[in-house]
């Protein structure tokens, strides 16, 4: 798989390098150009997240050219296989947009000061990276799975039909988890969603709600994530239309 993985990386790689450049390239801008520390931080977040939306996009337009490449049915490997590669490729690249984003903010701290930082930003910041990284992935099967049941169908509206399956199966996920467990599905908006509150003398400190730590919602996704894999793969092998 990992060779699969290589070779996506391969063939997108001046794409991928790009958005790693011009992330670099606007966080200089935004720091010669802002004064503000609370204003510049919120900037190199948006800045990040932008990065984060456009490398999913590029991995799912890999994922959907994989679809239709000959040369790919022909590599004797599972099924299996082809459908993960952009999955950990874009786990891959996003791992390593937090990492410049890591270093950018371990230099701006040895350069300013880190004042403006809420007293548990380190542990907080750590958790929110595993929890931005499994709704990245869990966000990317939903589209993937749409995807393969747009090409699954020999009508018209293909697009259509791809948008409908997505929003109906984020919406029953959703549905199911308020009424299991209270909590709505992870998705980019909660793995950013923190509580801070005042700490008297010392700084802000950030809290992670209570509701998402719940351990049941993590191992519902995780079968709903691999009834997604099993899904897709099982239309990728019964040929979707090319």
């Amino acid at each position: 798989m990992l060779k699969l993985v290589k070779y996506d990386f391969r063939r997108d790689r001046d794409k991928f390098l790009a958005v790693f450049v011009i992330t670099i390239l606007v966080q200089f801008v935004i720091g010669f150009t802002i004064n503000s520390d609370q204003e510049m931080f919120m900037m190199n977040i948006t800045t990040y997240v932008v990065a984060g939306v456009v490398l999913l996009f590029l991995t799912l337009r890999t994922f959907n050219q994989n679809l239709s490449l000959y040369n790919r049915r022909l590599v004797p490997l599972p099924v299996l296989h082809t459908v993960m590669s952009p999955v950990l490729l874009f786990l891959g690249l996003l791992l390593g947009l937090f990492i410049i984003a890591y270093i950018h903010l371990c230099v701006y701290i040895m350069m300013i000061s880190s004042s403006f930082l809420p007293e548990d930003f380190w542990s907080v910041s750590s958790y929110a990276v595993l929890m931005i990284l499994w709704a990245s992935a869990f966000s990317m099967l939903l589209v993937m799975f749409s995807i393969t049941v747009a090409r699954s169908v020999r009508v018209k509206g293909k697009v259509w039909i791809g948008l409908v399956a997505f929003f109906i199966i984020q919406n029953i996920i959703s549905f199911l988890e308020t009424w299991m467990f209270d909590h709505e599905f992870i998705s980019f908006e909660s793995a950013f969603r923190f509580e801070v509150t005042e700490g008297g003398a010392n700084l802000n400190e950030i809290e992670i709600p209570q509701y998402f730590l719940g351990l049941l919602p993590i191992l519902f996704e995780a079968t709903i994530a691999a009834i997604l894999i099993f899904v897709i793969v099982k239309l990728v092998k019964k040929r979707v239309e090319l």
